[in-house]
């Protein structure tokens, strides 16, 4: 679905709510408390409230939008909870119209879409268009951990690229060893498989190598890089361009598909994000990964939002604490699949 799709079909709160409760419970609400079926919703009016200003001090009258509430009508339970509740839209203040047009310029945006230029998309605070794009990102990577999870078939390529600025400079980490590592295996016309390494080496290589590639792959091909002087034996056949000796293709034997997938990270990042964080940096590779996987379906945007109604919350402050070390390699929230 495009930006006018959505836009049409998901202009009002309620049109939004009647998807969201679709997608989480296909068989009919259940209270979130003690799982009963009699459960009653409703919305609420539309009201004002007077909130101090943080910067002037003067009170400012604030509108408080309606809301639709569900509440259990067990005469034990009587629990109110909302459809966002325990998702990862969790806490939000954002309308869910908003939040769907998020999620469809996300998904139709090939190179990546900027917080700021969301900010400007959905005339929001930085702040939470940042935080809105995280929240969707991991919906992305929760998707494509569900339905994207079997071993690759087919002809195979593997490569390692580092993310980091070209210039070098001895004050910043700018030599190639010093830049992030992440190592990559592409189906030709496949799905992709992506992987941020703190310290890259062989052995976390042949480790994805024989977990993401199938024994009846038909041929693993590779540069000559150091890394794939050893494939694990579940690989049949295993070829190498020789890049050092400016050998880029040998009849079928190349590596320019992935070598393409790594020039379309590259663009989203210098055009549209001009930098990310290391601590963020898989996300933005499930962001990538997740859409060309499903570059070809036609419920891109389904996936999404069925990941955010199941997904777990995911506070800001986690998301903005310090990260430590080794769990970089790997996404560290939980993922309910």
């Amino acid at each position: 679905m495009n930006l006018i799709d959505v836009a049409k079909k998901f202009a009002t709160e309620e049109a939004c709510v009647n998807y969201l409760e679709a997608m989480r419970w296909p068989d009919g609400v259940r209270c979130l408390k003690c799982d009963g079926q009699n459960v009653s919703r409703y919305q609420t009016a539309e009201t004002s409230r007077e909130v101090k200003n943080r910067k002037t001090g003067k009170l400012e009258t604030k509108t408080v939008p309606s809301r639709f509430i569900y509440q259990c009508m067990d005469s034990a339970c009587h629990f109110q909870f909302s459809i966002t509740a325990g998702t990862i839209f969790n806490d939000t203040h954002l309308s869910l119209e908003k939040w769907f047009n998020a999620v469809a310029l996300m998904c139709n945006a090939k190179k990546g879409l900027s917080a700021m230029q969301m900010q400007r998309d959905l005339r929001t605070a930085y702040k939470t268009a940042w935080y809105l794009n995280h929240r969707i990102r991991k919906a992305m990577m929760m998707a494509d951990l569900a339905f994207n999870d079997e071993p690759l078939d087919g002809v195979i390529e593997a490569d390692e690229t580092f993310i980091g600025s070209k210039k070098y400079d001895r004050r910043r980490k700018r030599g190639k060893y010093e830049k992030e590592p992440v190592f990559g295996i592409v189906q030709r016309k496949g799905k992709a498989r992506t992987y941020h390494f703190p310290q890259m080496n062989r052995w976390q290589i042949a480790e994805k190598l024989k977990g993401d590639i199938s024994i009846d792959a038909k041929a693993l091909y590779t540069d000559d890089g150091r890394f794939y002087q050893r494939v694990p034996e579940n690989i049949q056949k295993h070829e190498i361009v020789n890049h050092s000796a400016k050998e880029w293709v040998r009849g079928d034997v190349h590596t320019g598909t992935i070598d393409g997938y790594w020039g379309l990270l590259k663009r989203g990042i210098i055009g549209s994000f001009h930098k990310v964080s290391i601590k963020h940096l898989h996300r933005y590779l499930s962001e990538f990964q997740f859409r060309w996987n499903n570059r070809e379906a036609q419920d891109m945007f389904p996936l999404v939002i069925a990941a955010l109604v199941i997904g777990i919350a995911m506070p800001y402050a986690k998301l903005i604490e310090k990260a430590s070390g080794p769990e970089l390699s790997e996404p560290s929230e939980d993922v309910p699949f």
